[in-house]
């Protein structure tokens, strides 16, 4: 079974990826990183507030972000850590299909508690070897704010989002911890890891 991550960083990597890709379909040419993820926050912010949007609307849209703008392959194989290496071709195809719609459910029931959050973006970027590290936080209408890192890197010639740090806790190593407990508490089996997958997607406990 895969256990919940918290709710509040579960929420800041929601709100902030959404925030940080939302308007990279239509950007002309490549922004700043940190220009481009306070450009593109308005829009996204008000998509959020809509109230009369259904699961399947918002399934949609988090699918297009997450497939468009997360190199869901790296991040994927990453979760997977050392049990990547031995993965054969149709365990592969199976886990990325599932790992696609694992991300979209999770994410998409997060959508539904949005509540006003605002995000500010501290000027300018670092590297940090081949990924690019911008700092922000994201204002909650209670609570103090919450600190978010996005970590980027290019693909393609198109920047794509590797990771986001809320707190300084990174979701993908998260993600790969609790799929590792999954795998190694059954033998090593990734079939195991599949079986928890789709009682997520479907919203079985």
């Amino acid at each position: 079974m895969l256990a919940a991550l918290p709710r509040r960083f579960l929420f800041a990597a929601l709100a902030g990826l959404t925030l940080a890709i939302s308007g990279l379909a239509t950007a002309s040419a490549p922004a700043a990183p940190d220009q481009f993820i306070r450009e593109v926050g308005t829009g996204t912010l008000k998509a959020l507030g809509d109230r009369s949007l259904t699961a399947e609307k918002r399934e949609g849209l988090v699918r297009d972000l997450l497939t468009n703008h997360l190199d869901l392959d790296a991040v994927g194989r990453f979760c997977l850590g050392r049990y990547s290496r031995g993965i054969t071709p149709e365990q592969k195809k199976e886990y990325d299909a599932l790992f696609e719609d694992y991300l979209v459910k999770v994410y998409a029931q997060l959508l539904s508690q949005y509540n006003g959050e605002t995000l500010d973006v501290r000027d300018g970027a670092r590297a940090a070897g081949s990924e690019t590290i911008v700092e922000s936080q994201i204002n909650r209408q209670s609570g103090p704010p919450i600190r978010v890192e996005w970590k980027t890197h290019e693909k393609n010639g198109k920047p794509l989002v590797t990771d986001v740090v809320v707190e300084g806790v990174s979701m993908a190593f998260t993600q790969r911890q609790q799929f590792e407990s999954v795998i190694q508490n059954n033998g090593g089996k990734l079939e195991a890891l599949f079986a928890a997958m789709k009682k997520q997607i479907a919203g079985r406990r």
